[in-house]
């Protein structure tokens, strides 16, 4: 094994899509050579969580036993990378500070701490277990309901109502949406829009459009509320449920990055390198964090994509693996490196509302909407599979 003074340290903070993506394609270049590159994943969580799958987890017990998976196997046995469970609080230059207080060094950072997004999308909980409870409550709850309640038109609201309808027919299921337009994300064509207005009123979704519920008691904190609720829309119309979700709000958390300056310059204003709205990280092509050679960003909490989604950050974010290899190379040979961008990336869309149903757009073969198509791209198993396959688990 190479001398622990001789690898190069490569930290990944955050082992979701971004992160994971990342690692792999570092993992596949140490194959092939770079032998004495380190990877030190930082996670908080006790086990990776399947968000495209929490929705079809609330509404099915066994699916559920499925979403959180073990970083066990996520390298090989005996290897010299590892696994931090901690949270990264400061970004350094050269080094990251830890909750823990424990400070770690390294040569190359890549920076992937992803979002977060309303229960049961997405959950703050760094236990698994305790983040199962919340599901499987809500399960209960969903199933001893009459009717329930989505807030929010995204891509997260409309899936939640779609699988909540499919695994519920019987239940009064309403989606209120604040725009005139579903899924309204910039890119992407007025017809996926309009075709998943369609498909859910087609599953017996009633969809209101154009109204901000705010409904007592229903917030980020408390994004799943089990509580009596009667809505009066400005038309007049009333809306009553036992049960109400929230789906809207993405959230980035990088404060960590408050403390990060070049070595040269102690005065530099860290606040520069996040947009003071979205919280997110400003990138260069390269992925590189706007003046920092060795520290990269992508995923959710990065500025590289406009509408970030886990197929996005998999093509996207193995271009840093690829760049700091390049990297590495050129210093060896002493050679400026020819650093690699993603390039350009489909908008793709692929809405599961039911292990039969949803709606896909693929650009590159023209917008297609059909259950068969969502089932076979998505909606059957919701890209689990894949998910086990990138961390090594059956």
């Amino acid at each position: 094994m190479v001398q622990t003074t001789e690898l190069v340290k490569v930290i990944v903070v955050g082992g979701s899509y971004a992160g994971v993506a990342t690692i792999q394609a570092l993992l596949s270049s140490i194959k092939s050579g770079h032998k004495n590159i380190q990877i030190i994943l930082i996670e908080k969580r006790d086990a990776r969580h399947h968000p495209i799958g929490a929705f079809r987890a609330l509404v099915d017990a066994e699916y559920a036993k499925r979403v959180w998976i073990p970083y066990t196997n996520l390298f090989p046995k005996d290897s010299h990378h590892k696994i931090i469970q901690d949270t990264v609080t400061q970004v350094h230059h050269d080094h990251v500070v830890l909750a823990s207080g424990q400070t770690v060094y390294f040569e190359y950072l890549a920076l992937c701490t992803g979002s977060s997004n309303p229960a049961p999308a997405k959950f703050t909980l760094d236990s698994s277990e305790e983040s199962m409870a919340i599901t499987n409550k809500a399960r209960e709850d969903l199933k001893k309901s009459k009717s329930a309640v989505v807030v929010g038109g995204g891509a997260s609201g409309v899936e939640l109502a779609g699988e909540i309808k499919n695994a519920f027919p019987e239940k009064k299921v309403t989606l209120i949406h604040s725009s005139q337009t579903l899924v309204d994300y910039p890119g992407y064509s007025p017809v996926l829009k309009s075709g998943a207005l369609t498909h859910l009123r087609d599953l017996g979704i009633d969809v209101v459009l154009g109204f901000q519920a705010e409904i007592e008691g229903l917030n980020f904190q408390n994004s799943i509320q089990v509580a009596p609720r009667i809505i009066v829309t400005p038309s007049g119309k009333t809306i009553e449920s036992d049960i109400q979700f929230l789906s809207v709000g993405i959230r980035v958390d990088t404060s960590y990055i408050s403390t990060l300056k070049p070595s040269t310059n102690p005065s530099f204003d860290s606040s520069t390198l996040v947009h003071s709205d979205t919280r997110q990280i400003k990138v260069q092509k390269t992925l590189q964090v706007i003046g920092f050679d060795n520290i990269f960003a992508a995923g959710d909490c990065a500025d590289y994509s406009k509408v970030p989604t886990a197929a996005a950050s998999g093509v996207i974010a193995p271009t840093i693996a690829k760049n700091i290899l390049a990297l590495e190379d050129a210093k060896r040979k002493k050679k400026t490196a020819k650093l690699s961008n993603p390039g350009w990336y489909p908008s793709v869309m692929l809405l599961a509302t039911g292990p039969e149903t949803g709606v896909t757009a693929l650009p590159l073969i023209g917008n297609r909407f059909s259950n068969s198509l969502s089932k076979a791209l998505k909606s059957k198993d919701l890209m689990i599979g894949m998910t086990n396959a990138s961390m090594n688990w059956k």
